[in-house]
């Protein structure tokens, strides 16, 4: 296991700063109430996961964070095993050998390095927040693998990434980098000839992301810009700190990404199941829970986000759904609560 380099860059993913010396009963009380998770193989990952959320004891999104951290393994397995089925780097021996090179960007809890280098991948995890490498290097650690994990940001230079890898993965990312315009240009210049780009994206549009967000669960925090966002959660948590910087759609993804030289193609996957039914029973369930959502947004900003849910609303119903293009792309931009897609370099 290679040591962490480069110098951190503050980051929050979670709603409060840890206080120094969380205390030991903090730790105990979560490792008691998720204990469900915790096996002989995750054993000391999760301990350290107590340890980590023990400032989130009384937090109500304290399960959320935890359960999200605790899987973390088992979402990188799906998405190799959704890569081994669909994007071969290597035609003429697979996706995955002692030769194929991966890169996760924001490698977090260390779950896609685990999972990858689990089949045979040489992994490398970059992370700005060294509580996150701390807990990577743990959770790799445990299962007897190695990765090579960096502690920097992947918006500066990293000149030996370039040219480096066959596969990127950012799952989870996108939304939080505030320099995306540097950051789709490292990608780019980090691929390997024939490599790709692996990315989950949460989508701001599905409709019970609206209801409850998939980082607060805020009501209607999704629809504001990233100023109006954070001072709904300073008003919310005090202390809190916001790093959702952006919910673009496919299509302004797509604009984006080939103006940086890469093209982005969402998965079948993403469509599976998906109907405009379906779409339109999450709308108006979200409709049904307007008045009592709003009440839950801080006093200062419930007239922000009552604007903002009713234009949301007034979008989807004049979305257009006659055709059954029209009807792809409507189940496209509201259906999933994630995009799955993967980006190349164009010549």
């Amino acid at each position: 296991m290679n040591t962490p380099r480069e110098k951190p860059v503050s980051d929050s993913r979670e709603p409060l700063s840890a206080p120094v010396g969380a205390s030991s009963a903090a730790q105990a009380d979560i490792a008691e109430r998720f204990a469900r998770f915790r096996t002989p193989e995750n054993a000391g990952f999760f301990d350290a996961l107590a340890r980590h959320f023990a400032h989130l004891r009384d937090h109500p999104v304290l399960p959320l964070h935890f359960e999200y951290a605790v899987t973390a393994n088992e979402r990188g397995r799906d998405a190799a095993e959704k890569l081994s089925r669909r994007f071969p780097v290597h035609r003429s021996r697979g996706l995955f050998s002692r030769r194929t090179r991966v890169l996760d960007v924001g490698c977090a809890y260390g779950g896609f390095l685990v999972a990858f280098a689990e089949r045979g991948a040489r992994v490398t995890g970059i992370e700005r927040d060294e509580r996150y490498v701390r807990l990577a290097v743990e959770n790799v650690r445990q299962h007897g693998l190695d990765a090579d994990i960096v502690l920097g940001d992947a918006t500066a230079a990293h000149p030996a990434f370039r040219g480096r890898f066959d596969l990127i993965t950012a799952n989870d990312v996108v939304e939080h980098v505030p320099r995306l315009e540097t950051f789709l240009a490292n990608l780019r210049e980090w691929l390997a000839p024939g490599g790709a780009v692996y990315l989950e994206i949460p989508n701001g549009a599905y409709p019970p992301y609206v209801r409850k967000d998939g980082h607060h669960e805020l009501f209607g925090i999704v629809l504001l810009d990233f100023e109006e966002a954070s001072d709904y959660v300073a008003r919310h948590s005090p202390g809190g700190r916001y790093d959702t910087y952006h919910y673009l759609g496919p299509e302004a993804y797509a604009r984006l990404f080939a103006a940086h030289g890469l093209s982005f193609d969402v998965l079948p996957d993403n469509l599976a199941g998906l109907t405009v039914a379906g779409v339109l029973a999450q709308v108006e369930e979200l409709r049904a829970g307007v008045e009592a959502g709003v009440a839950t947004v801080p006093a200062e900003s419930r007239g922000l986000v009552r604007q903002r849910v009713a234009e949301y609303l007034a979008r989807v119903e004049a979305a257009p759904r006659a055709t059954q293009e029209e009807r792809r792309r409507f189940v496209l931009e509201y259906g999933p609560s994630f995009w799955i897609a993967l980006a190349r370099a164009r010549a």
